[in-house]
């Protein structure tokens, strides 16, 4: 009867139906649950509730419905529209696959309280700042939110991380990439970092960029892990704690596993450095080594087979790592051999001085003074990295 019943609620009231639909879906529940036999059995009829509504109204197959349904048990009579509930997410902007994912982990969600228990905690979550396509984000991949308490588990949480990073945007920052709002081992493992890092020499500011840029690994790392990071960049790379460059090491260390790194070092050892080069390239420019493998031997094999810079050339000016080959290097370099050849170059700039140069300070110098005299030059140029950066004619 139950089933039947369900079934011509479903049809009549659709997924998302008004105050007309929730009467009627009322009515209906109390006069179900009105008969003693009912009453019995309330449990088992909840779960049959439960799944029916999850396949008509969310999509779910049978089988998720009844995974879903065996983890919701409830005694009482559900009294609860729960399209109260989806229309409430719909109108947050999540869809109705983000709404079942969350449902999957939380079917209680469905019969929450929206004025008394999901309200304050969106209205909470906007102050931040989190809207949209962002707060639907961490709505699905912090289900726990919905369902926890506001005063007791949602605030404390931010209001630390308000503390720890001083604004709400940064907070945000770090929410949306973090994808979670810390849980108890994580806010714990959180602080217990934090003050180690306090303990070492970083100051507020730095933590708070260290946390922002990296905050997956800063929640779930233990800080036996964050201590060994420590200690292998002083003693390892020989980084004084007091440098300017100890907190980017910090960073990359932390950023990338021990055998990433080997990787890397094992590539320019491939190119003939030694470890005297490559531990001076490390100390000048730690994040040198979040380059990708494919990327480190491109510069290399540029800079060493075509260009015919050694090792310590390098080493000692790693920021040519970080420049782009095809938008910057390549294009500039081609410039430089022409005006060579061509006993044009007054300045006798090396590549290394060129390439340092702002867009305007090297089409100032060196490529508009000759547009006339060598227009194909200025031409391949002006191909090469895009016509919309030549801002002077």
């Amino acid at each position: 009867m139950f089933a039947r019943i369900s079934g011509k609620l479903f049809i009549n009231g659709g997924s998302c139906g008004g105050s007309g639909s929730s009467f009627f879906f009322k009515s209906l529940l109390d006069h179900y649950y009105s008969t003693s036999a009912a009453a019995a059995a309330r449990p088992q009829k909840n779960t049959r509730f439960l799944e029916e509504y999850l396949i008509k109204s969310l999509g779910f197959s049978k089988i998720e419905a009844i995974s879903t349904s065996s983890k919701f048990i409830r005694s009482n009579p559900i009294k609860k529209d729960p399209n109260l509930v989806v229309n409430f997410l719909l109108n947050l902007g999540l869809t109705k696959s983000h709404i079942k994912n969350v449902v999957y982990k939380s079917p209680q969600l469905l019969f929450s309280d929206v004025d008394k228990t999901l309200l304050p905690k969106i209205t909470y979550l906007q102050g931040l700042g989190l809207s949209g396509l962002d707060l639907a984000k961490l709505l699905v991949k912090y289900h726990r939110i919905l369902v926890r308490g506001l005063d007791n588990h949602l605030v404390p949480r931010i209001e630390y991380l308000r503390k720890l990073l001083g604004t709400d945007d940064k907070v945000v920052l770090a929410l949306k990439k973090f994808a979670l709002v810390p849980g108890n081992r994580a806010l714990e493992k959180m602080e217990r970092n934090v003050l180690l890092l306090r303990d070492n020499g970083f100051c507020s500011d730095d933590i708070a960029k260290f946390v922002i840029k990296n905050p997956i690994k800063f929640f779930i790392r233990d800080s036996e892990m964050l201590q060994d990071v420590l200690r292998r960049v002083e003693y390892e790379w020989g980084i004084p704690r007091d440098a300017t460059m100890f907190s980017y090491a910090v960073d990359v260390l932390s950023s990338s596993s021990k055998s990433k790194i080997d990787a890397k070092f094992e590539i320019l050892r491939s190119y003939g450095w030694s470890d005297v080069e490559i531990l001076r390239i490390v100390r000048i420019l730690p994040p040198v080594l979040n380059l990708s493998e494919a990327r480190m031997r491109r510069v290399l094999d540029y800079f060493m087979k075509e260009v015919g810079c050694t090792p310590d050339y390098l080493a000692s000016r790693p920021v040519l790592f970080t420049l782009s080959l095809e938008g910057r290097v390549k294009p500039r370099n081609e410039v430089l051999k022409i005006l060579n050849e061509k006993k044009l170059n007054m300045r006798n700039a090396s590549l290394c001085k060129v390439l340092y140069l702002r867009e305007s300070q090297f089409q100032d110098a060196y490529l508009l003074p000759y547009k006339d005299v060598l227009p194909d030059m200025y031409e391949s140029y002006l191909k090469k990295v895009g016509g919309q950066k030549i801002n002077k004619l």
